[in-house]
């Protein structure tokens, strides 16, 4: 198997069988010290959890989720508990109750961790708290899942390796090596390294990596789950040195967050630096169900326009058009975008998805804006962009509305993004009766009923924000015209996925430039299952 994939594997298997807690107030970088000590910082990826004491709560909070019932109702199980029984049963010890460690052998308070090593393969570390019953266990699935049920120990030096073979003398499938208050595990090859790694020095320990303890620094301090690529992995693409990764899971919320030291050009970190700029997001709708903002230096996105939009780039180039001199010198930071379901969306079907006989504004309404630098500017830039309208395939004809110069775009499937200037702003949209709302706007609406949302668009350079209530609200809404003939079914399969699916409140996204690394955040918003009520 090739790393990468092996590699998402092993973190899945990580993250699926301890998951950690910072409930009882310890993070990573304290709780997580001990384990990090017997992780190699050699490895290709490391995973660290800081405590496994409170996972059953984690669980059981999972469980009681609707989303979390209805899933394990696609798998074939009435509810998500008896869904999650039948996963740990498959583990052999259920992580879920303190005491069940406690009688596995493992210690609850403890840390936990995982390592991929360069030849492929793995070893976990887990807290011991009586090696007895921990080798009981572990005998116990050797025997089961793997066909070796002999314990047999070799020596190797000062280390024991305790293995688990089919028969005497063979090759263990399963073994452990004690260390420091954990215990190594490992399988089939991996075996035979345990005692290699049981003698780690501390200077090779993930303890005493300088990478891995900065990125601690910068990343949230609530943290259940640690995931670390140190440099060199062969998982690592682009432009960065490293990559860490941390996962909080509480009752509200499941946040990711990523943090990796940038090693490119320092000006494409600017892009990433929030600026200071006008609060514009009381121009969008309130149908709007997603919503973007660039809080950023606009003039830093010229390359990326030509990686985006290299058609649009190309005729920008023929055309001696200086998109970057013209339009994104002019730009202030604060730009604002968002997209509403349309009426006239189709969900009787699947769409075709080429926009050459497609028109997306079918399917979903457009609003955006930005401000600017220079207003007399505008209307001449807007000009020469209508000129080149053509060699991207398009045609913007120009109208006034009220005073103000409108540029309607049409292409083959329809109507294309329009664009208006009225004041400091640059309106653009569709369909045209977008436009024509944002003309006349004062700027004044409230897109969010929740105030967390907007907190979290304020937060970053670039956020994006998917109020997931504010959609499903919107399909409700639909006509009956939009299921298509006959569409009564698929509307009352997509009204049960909604219901089953209506404590998940928004998705939020943002990014940023923290000390030198590219930060990134994702957030899915939960509502918390209702509290039992007490007994009188």
């Amino acid at each position: 198997m090739r790393t990468p994939a092996r590699l998402g594997l092993a973190l899945a298997a990580v993250a699926l069988t301890f998951a950690g807690c910072s409930k009882c107030g310890k993070t990573a970088g304290q709780a997580g010290a001990g384990v990090e000590r017997v992780l190699p910082r050699s490895a290709v990826a490391v995973a660290v959890i800081p405590s496994v004491q409170v996972l059953g709560e984690r669980l059981k909070g999972l469980e009681s989720l609707k989303v979390a019932a209805f899933s394990a109702q696609l798998n074939g199980f009435p509810d998500a508990h008896q869904w999650a029984d039948a996963l740990v049963q498959q583990l052999g010890i259920d992580v879920r109750s303190k005491e069940a460690l406690e009688k596995a052998g493992v210690d609850p308070s403890g840390s936990a961790g995982f390592a991929l090593l360069a030849d492929e393969s793995a070893f976990l570390v887990v807290p011991v708290k009586d090696e007895a019953k921990l080798a009981a266990v572990l005998q116990k699935l050797a025997a089961a899942r793997l066909g070796a049920g002999v314990a047999e120990d070799q020596q190797d030096g000062e280390v024991t390796v305790h293995r688990f073979v089919p028969a005497p003398g063979a090759q263990a499938r399963l073994g452990y090596v004690r260390v420091d208050g954990f215990a190594l595990v490992g399988t089939d090859a991996a075996v035979a390294n345990l005692a290699r790694w049981a003698k780690l020095l501390e200077a090779d320990a993930l303890s005493k990596d300088p990478t891995y303890a900065a990125a601690l620094g910068r990343l949230p301090k609530e943290r259940d789950l640690v995931v670390y690529l140190p440099p060199g992995s062969p998982a690592l693409q682009g432009t960065v040195s490293s990559a860490t990764a941390t996962l909080a899971l509480r009752p509200e919320a499941i946040t990711v967050t990523a943090d990796a030291p940038w090693t490119g050009d320092p000006k494409a970190l600017e892009l990433l630096v929030k600026q200071p700029g006008s609060d514009l997001l009381g121009y969008l709708p309130d149908d709007a169900w997603l919503v973007a903002k660039f809080s950023g230096d606009p003039a830093g996105l010229g390359p990326w326009v030509e990686r985006l939009v290299p058609q649009l780039s190309r005729a920008f180039s023929e055309a001696a058009f200086d998109v970057k001199g013209e339009v994104l010198a002019n730009l202030k930071p604060g730009a604002v975008a968002g997209l509403s379901l349309a009426p006239t969306a189709k969900l009787g079907g699947m769409p075709d998805l080429d926009l050459r006989s497609t028109n997306p504004f079918a399917w979903a309404h457009l609003t955006g804006l930005t401000e600017v630098k220079d207003p007399q500017q505008v209307p001449g830039t807007l000009d020469k962009f209508a000129g080149l309208a053509p060699r991207i395939g398009s045609q913007m004809a120009k109208t006034d509305r009220d005073g103000h110069p409108v540029y309607f775009t049409t292409y083959s499937a329809g109507e294309g993004v329009h664009f208006a200037a009225k004041g400091p702003h640059v309106f653009f949209g569709s369909p045209a009766g977008r436009i024509d709302a944002l003309l006349k706007s004062e700027g004044k609406a409230t897109p969010f009923s929740r105030p967390q949302l907007k907190g979290v668009l304020d937060a970053r350079a670039l956020t994006l924000v998917i109020d997931l209530q504010k959609l499903a609200h919107a399909v409700r809404e639909l006509p009956s015209a939009a299921w298509g003939i006959g569409g009564f079914a698929i509307k009352a399969t997509t009204l049960r996925w909604l219901d089953a699916t209506d404590d998940l409140e928004a998705i939020t996204a943002g990014f940023e430039s923290k000390a030198g690394a590219v930060q990134a955040q994702l957030v899915l918003s939960l509502t918390p299952p209702a509290a039992a009520p007490k007994a009188p």
